[in-house]
């Protein structure tokens, strides 16, 4: 009920659809309810861990006042993050758009084996959430936060003194480059796959 509220808003129902089928793993439930919150915690528990670190890291002073260890942390940083991202960040969502396209070339048979594996994973008692629409989510989150990220960095530029608007654009900058990171990776195994798939397929030698 409550999801199907919030998924009507636009734009922000979309980036919630996009966020719960990264949290279901691709499941086809995923555009009717909530993800579980244990399915959103392994999700993003990582990423999310990553970028705070690295965003306190960035911000020496505000580490030092909730942190007593910071404490040691004496550099200075210079650099504003609302300016790296808008700088950096266009290139990586062109570069992400560009290859959101590869999905929709990559053999059938890996597709057929990404989903015959979830279906594996099923038991009698409980199935394991996900598909392979998996890969349309794994696509999908990197490029939207990108784009949030330039967002928050052109208004972390409109009021640079905004302790908070730094912490956020901070914490997105790095957020969208483990996204990235993984993202990259995700490609990776694909083209691994798709060549030997393409290498074992005696049709082609014709």
């Amino acid at each position: 009920m409550i999801f199907g509220l919030l998924a009507r808003i636009p734009l922000l129902g979309d980036i919630l659809r996009i966020f719960n089928a990264y949290a279901y793993r691709g499941d086809a439930r995923a555009d009717e309810q909530f993800a579980s919150i244990w399915l959103w915690v392994t999700a993003f528990w990582l990423q999310t861990t990553l970028s705070i670190l690295a965003t306190l890291l960035c911000m020496p002073e505000l580490a030092s006042e909730y942190l007593p260890l910071a404490r040691r942390l004496t550099y200075s940083v210079s650099i504003s993050p609302g300016t790296t991202a808008t700088s950096v960040l266009p290139n990586l969502l062109g570069f992400g758009i560009g290859i959101y396209a590869l999905i929709f070339g990559m053999h059938m048979m890996l597709l057929r084996e990404l989903q015959a594996s979830y279906k594996r994973g099923a038991t009698d008692d409980s199935q394991r959430p996900g598909s392979a629409l998996i890969l349309n989510a794994e696509m999908a989150v990197p490029l939207v936060v990108l784009t949030m990220t330039i967002a928050i960095g052109l208004a972390q530029q409109v009021a640079p003194s905004i302790v908070g608007l730094q912490f956020a654009s901070w914490f997105s900058l790095w957020l969208s480059l483990v996204f990235t990171l993984e993202l990259i990776v995700t490609l990776f195994g694909l083209g691994e796959n798709a060549i030997l798939k393409t290498l074992d397929d005696p049709d082609n030698g014709r």
